[in-house]
């Protein structure tokens, strides 16, 4: 036998030694000292801040099991702990048997009438002082699913001398599986475990000779291991950063998130307790908001651990939003609402947007977030890419102004000796091998020393462990061949990550730099499930806007200006605009709720917009029809007068209105059999209701391929690998059907347009198309009202445009990108469906055409066929998806030149934020009969808010180049101000500008997006 086999046998004969004395120990330290006999009673909902009930209760007997859905239950009991014993300590345990993942059931369970842990799978134990009457409750929730549980609970005996040599033997072997057996490291730590090993006599437990040889391994593995081989110097730094992630809605509601903080909190709060060290940070402010309502009496303990130091709160947006689909105003006030919370509350500016489980990131984040303070970015969901690994960790992201912010992936995955994959995790749980794995994985590696990993049960809440705690302990010492582990705030953490990387650039004179978006690889459906409620957001967003502007139009005629609705409409929005709600990954009874949110957002902004239009209205000088324009640029065109469709030719001014004596509703669009004509196109259609032709009358040009069909329905079917509501995997495509048998077609006549009502059947569910030509406006509108009832198909709407084009123009957050429509390279191929937000566009040198959308999101381009994703209907967490009736307008516009020459952005936000009109009576002549709130002199300018300002009674303006150029811009202001200011996104005024109480002039850089506030 050769001495490499036999050092191989005498390994493994060791390690399984050792192992097992390990395991032995594990089994040792902890016994059952007695049963605690448990009662309970249903509790009656969700309890709020209101104490344990005292009555009702019944024996909680052995073969009861709790199953029902959404059902919460208090447990008692009342138990006196044995006397003190030497070396001796009581817990409480408080187990659950269940056929459940561990985000349920959980609990919040009192001792003594205080609250000291919240209860999971994950968190079962609580200390108990010797030789003490306890009252104990628990209340607790079992979920939404239904899953069996069979709660437990009794008092154990610890003997911390064994569980201190359990750990200080577990976590260096557990170490070993990282390290390669012929490292020196490897053999001297495999050395002492030896030897310690040797010493257990395991004999007899609890025994004399036990605890001598117990005391004998400590001394060696202390004197040798820990005290002479660790060593933090000159290795690798791994900041271990308790966290818990919490999804506000996912596979619960906002009513049990509520109580997930709570429990979270109070299990974080006893563990600080018992450990010096712990240092947590958990962002998202709304959870806060939460713990505040919910229990003030948590709250001011936390307030308490902030002040002390221990607990980091940070995040900068109100919750943890998804990026892709929310508009850029979105993203400015999930900044304003999370770090006024956290400035207002713990005088904390937060710096650092803190994102880890978002499914992708628009590249005008770079630049929203340094104007508003924030000047570090954390994630780690890019690392999911199913195609391509992102070639860096550390690096300046580029954004679509060329804004720069210092951005870092978590790197947290088991360590592997060969390449472990790119997947990483946000959810740490601080093993050994999750540690010696984040610095692994890391790549920038001759930039920096210094990587992070957040640890804590999380999804559902819950947060770290003793047993993690221990480890870290350990691991801090500087085991040998492992890096070692520090715990410091998020933001100390990057500042010196920053510095390392900035030496590391000059030193290496490179930086590594990623320009544009961060589009995720994967969860590409999310751009589409549950069509309803991203169509509430994008009207509520909208809403809101417009609630906002006429409010502070109003205000000259004493409407005063609701502050508090609008706040309260903006953080419904913000609330739905988490990454598991829009995104459409939840379960049935989270769309229930903002259903009711959207509802009452409609009503709300409503009574403001009326009652401020009706107030204009009375006050103006002048009689006929006040048409308002909420857009940000002057505009003429479509506006609907008593539910008619009529055309204004007269310009409207932005954000401001004119009194026409009246408006057109006179149509010139002929319809002959399946042809409709007006003085811009040709529209034909087929039996099955298939655009055949359109013909661009103005520009001479077939707007679709010879013999192809715009306006198809197609379906394909949608099984995705796994992540049903999130996925749309790239096979979709091999399974295509069209929808190309005979409709109902009828002719319609609607003020100034006319066209076609289409009705086709396909198996469960009815679908209208209304196609729309106009006199005059060079809109396209194609009107789809659905009665969906199928399951696992994603429904597409094809445009085949007769354009050589090789990339398409995507509308994104104050801005655009453009992408190509081939698959030359592995990145261009995993686009295949892509989100965008107003509008597509695919032009040639000379012409294009665009497809506009009220709210729409997905789209896939191939060649120059352009396709919207209109359903997308998965059954999982969410058995309803996208069943019942759907709304939602897609708008054609072929246009002369390119996208800017077209008016595509103007024609866009004009379907989207329609012109409103009522009557004026001419009975006052405060207003005059033409008026503009603000506007601007370029039409690459968009004004897009004008709203009031949060901390005074100022005018906050904010408005963008979106044509990627810079301008010498110059605004007019309507009279009554005094003084004009440049500001920060959080209205923090950054200079005064020269104004004349009528205009200013200020440079306006590519895509730059400016903040102003005006004041009287």
């Amino acid at each position: 036998m050769s001495a490499n086999v036999q050092q191989t046998i005498f390994n493994t004969y060791s390690l399984d030694r050792i192992r097992i004395n390990i395991d032995h120990l594990g089994n040792q330290h902890t016994v059952t000292v007695a049963p605690v006999e448990l009662y309970y009673r249903k509790a009656d909902g969700y309890k709020g801040n209101t104490p344990p009930p005292t009555e009702g209760y019944e024996p909680f007997a052995p073969g009861i099991v709790l199953t029902e859905e959404d059902a919460h239950y208090w447990f008692r009991a009342t138990f006196r702990t044995p006397a003190a014993e030497e070396h001796k300590q009581y817990l409480l345990r408080f187990e659950v048997w269940r056929e459940s993942w561990d985000d349920v059931p959980q609990g919040l369970l009192y001792l003594n009438g205080k609250k000291v842990l919240g209860t999971d799978m994950n968190h079962t134990e609580v200390t108990l002082e010797p030789d003490t009457e306890y009252e104990m409750y628990n209340y607790f929730y079992g979920g939404l699913l239904g899953i069996k549980m069979r709660p437990s609970a009794k008092i154990v005996k610890k003997d911390p001398r064994i569980e201190q040599l359990w750990y200080d033997l577990r976590v260096p072997f557990e170490a070993l599986k990282t390290v390669r057996t012929e490292e020196l490291a490897y053999q001297q730590v495999m050395t002492v475990l030896e030897q310690a090993t040797v010493l257990l006599d395991l004999r007899r437990p609890y025994s004399d000779e036990y605890y001598d040889s117990l005391a004998k391994a400590q001394k060696m593995v202390t004197e040798e291991l820990y005290d002479k081989l660790c060593s933090a110097e000159g290795k690798p730094i791994v900041n271990c950063l308790g966290h818990t992630h919490i999804d506000v809605e996912w596979r619960w509601t906002r009513a049990q998130t509520i109580e997930k903080i709570e429990r979270s909190f109070t299990t974080a709060a006893t563990l600080m307790e018992q450990y010096p060290e712990y240092r947590f940070m958990l962002s998202q402010p709304e959870l806060y908001m939460y713990l505040k309502e919910q229990a003030p009496e948590k709250y001011e303990e936390l307030k308490k651990l902030v002040a002390e130091g221990r607990w980091e709160p940070e995040g900068a947006m109100f919750l943890e939003a998804d990026c892709n689909l929310v508009s850029g105003e979105s993203f400015v006030r999930q900044l304003l609402m999370g770090k006024t919370f956290f400035k207002d509350e713990f005088g904390i500016d937060s710096r650092i947007l803190f994102l880890p489980d978002v499914f992708g990131y628009s590249c005008a984040l770079p630049q929203i977030l340094k104007k508003s303070g924030v000047d570090y970015f954390v994630t780690s969901k890019i690392s999911w890419n199913d195609t391509n690994t992102l070639p860096f960790d550390s690096f300046m992201w580029q954004g679509l102004d060329g804004t720069e912010i210092f951005t870092n992936f978590i790197t947290t995955q088991n360590y592997s000796f060969g390449n472990g994959g790119n997947e990483t995790t946000y959810v740490g749980m601080l093993t050994p091998t999750q540690v010696h794995g984040t610095w692994k994985r890391f790549q920038q590696k001759e930039y920096n020393d210094r990587t992070l990993t957040t640890f804590g049960h999380g999804d559902g809440g819950g947060g770290p462990t003793a047993e993690m705690l221990e480890t870290y302990r350990r691991l801090a010492k500087g085991l040998p061949g492992m890096p070692v582990t520090v715990q410091e705030f998020l933001l100390p953490h990057l500042q010196k990550v920053e510095e390392n990387f900035k030496d590391g650039c000059r030193r290496t004179g490179r930086i590594p730099r990623w320009v544009g978006e961060l589009y995720l690889e994967y969860h590409r459906g999310t751009y589409t499930s549950m069509a309803k409620n991203k169509r509430g957001n994008r009207v509520s967003e909208f809403l809101l806007g417009k609630a906002e502007s006429l409010s502070c139009l109003a205000e000259q005629v004493g409407q005063p200006y609701d502050h508090a609705t609008i706040q309260a409409g903006w953080r419904k929005v913000l609330h739905n605009q988490f990454h598991d709600i829009i995104p459409g990954s939840s379960i049935k009874q989270v769309y229930d709720g903002t259903d009711v949110d959207y509802a009452e957002i409609a009503a709300d902004t409503g009574r403001i917009i009326d009652g401020s239009l009706q107030a204009i209205a009375a006050n103006v000088d002048g009689q006929g029809v006040l048409v308002y324009n909420p857009s940000g640029f002057d505009r003429n065109g479509i506006v609907r007068v008593d539910g008619t469709v009529c055309e204004v030719a007269d310009t409207i001014p932005a954000h401001g209105w004119r009194v026409l004596p009246s408006v057109n509703a006179d149509c010139t669009v002929k319809v002959d059999g399946l042809t409709a004509e007006s003085d811009l196109y040709i529209l034909t259609l087929d039996a099955a209701g298939r655009i055949t032709r359109l013909y661009d009358k103005q520009n001479g040009r077939e707007v679709f391929k010879a013999g192809e069909y715009g306006n198809e329905l197609q379906i394909f079917e949608d099984y995705p690998r796994m992540y049903d509501n999130w996925e749309i995997s790239e096979y979709y495509r091999d399974k295509m059907y069209v929808m190309d048998t005979p409709a109902t077609i009828e002719p319609f006549t609607d003020g100034s347009s006319a066209g076609f009502k289409v009705t086709r059947q396909y198996m469960d569910s009815t679908l209208c198309q209304t196609i729309r030509l106009y006199s005059h406006s060079r809109r396209v509108d194609i009107e789809n009202d659905y009665d969906w009832h199928q399951h696992h198909q994603v429904l597409k709407i094809a445009f085949p445009y007769d354009v050589h084009a090789t990339a398409a123009t995507y509308e994104i957050q104050f801005g655009h990108v453009t992408r190509p429509t081939h698959h030359n390279t592995s990145w261009e191929a995993s686009k295949f469906e892509c989100y965008g937000h107003k509008w597509v566009d695919m032009s040639e040198h000379g012409y294009g055409v665009a497809l506009l959308n009220d709210c729409k999101y997905g789209y896939s381009a191939e060649g120059s066929t352009l396709k919207v994703t209109a359903l997308k209907c998965g059954s999982y967490p969410n058995p309803e998806a996208d069943q019942g009736r759907h709304l939602f307008t897609v708008s054609l516009l072929p246009h002369a030149g390119g996208f800017r020459e077209g008016g595509v952005m103007q024609e866009a936000y004009a379907l989207n934020q329609p012109m409103e009109a009522v009557t004026a009576s001419g009975t006052g002549n405060v207003l005059p009969a033409t008026y503009s709130m603000v506007s601007a002199d370029k039409e690459n300018i968009f004004v897009d808010t004008v709203k009031k300002a949060q901390a005074d009674d100022g005018v906050v303006i904010r408005l963008y180049d979106g044509y990627d150029r810079r301008e010498q811009v110059t605004l007019t202001v309507a009279p009554g101000f005094t003084k004009a200011y440049l500001c920060n996104m959080m209205e923090q005024e950054l200079e005064e500008l020269s104004f004349d109480g009528s205009t200013l002039t200020l440079p306006v850089n590519n895509f730059e997006i400016v903040t102003l506030k005006l004041t009287r």
